[in-house]
């Protein structure tokens, strides 16, 4: 069986549109949708936002279900200016963000460089890039900050949960795999505000309802990101249906 797990529901929603998945089970204060995607077995989750939910979840996941693989999968930031929005990117290696002073960037690998699972990589009909994949803490709103980070790192897309997962997946000896879809170019500037947005792992509607009282123009911008987030989610679901359907899981 297969796991997929993602930060949010606004990225697990398209996905959910296209599996058979409706038996909800909470394992502990996880919401898992168990059922088939493309008649392969899965469970899906939406586990929150950074790298302690993805940690927490991964366990739980590897605990509850002994899948054969788990996608860590969701949005992702391009860190190169040929990497553009609803582009897929598939992970090569993962790496972790350990410092950036403004002009010194430290990372470490998690997970090292490795050939993706040849279904992932065969999937046709999407921009598609394979490379390395970079977790933070924050989100990276400056365009600044991003070319900074994409040059000495040479990761192509940077998100908040992969390493995290990666880790455990590691830990545990469970097939893995990191799936990204663009929804922010290298040279967009994000509003601030956007890192304020989440507690816990959680969004808070509360935060941004105050932030855009104090910053009316934020609405543009979260409209912007929107439309981005939704049209990425579609070309995501399409792609990890249409990569399932190929994956044949280890003979045990």
């Amino acid at each position: 069986m297969i796991a997929i797990l993602v930060a949010v529901k606004q990225e697990l929603n398209p996905i959910l549109r296209l599996a058979d998945a409706r038996t909800i089970i909470r394992q502990e204060h996880l919401d898992f949708y168990e059922g088939t995607l493309a008649g392969q077995p899965v469970a899906l989750l939406a586990l929150g936002v950074g790298k302690e939910c993805a940690r927490i979840a991964a366990e739980m996941t590897i605990k509850c279900y002994r899948p054969d693989l788990i996608i860590s999968t969701g949005f992702g930031g391009a860190l190169q200016d040929d990497i553009n929005v609803s582009d897929i990117v598939i992970g090569t290696e993962v790496l972790e963000l350990t410092g950036d002073d403004g002009k010194d960037v430290r990372w470490r690998t998690v997970l090292p460089a490795r050939q993706p699972p040849a279904f992932a990589a065969a999937i046709a009909g999407f921009p598609q890039h394979t490379g390395k994949v970079l977790t933070t803490d924050d989100l990276i709103v400056k365009a600044t900050r991003k070319a900074r980070i994409g040059q000495a790192t040479g990761a192509l897309t940077v998100d908040m949960e992969t390493s995290a997962v990666a880790a455990v997946a590691a830990n545990h000896d469970t097939g893995f795999l990191a799936v990204r879809c663009i929804t922010d170019n290298s040279h967009d500037n994000l509003p601030g505000e956007f890192n304020d947005f989440f507690v816990l792992g959680q969004l808070q509607p509360s935060r941004v309802i105050r932030s855009i009282i104090r910053r009316p123009r934020l609405v543009l911008n979260l409209a912007r990101m929107g439309y981005r987030a939704r049209r990425a989610g579609n070309t995501l679901a399409r792609f990890l249906f249409q990569a399932v359907t190929q994956f044949q899981p280890p003979t045990r």
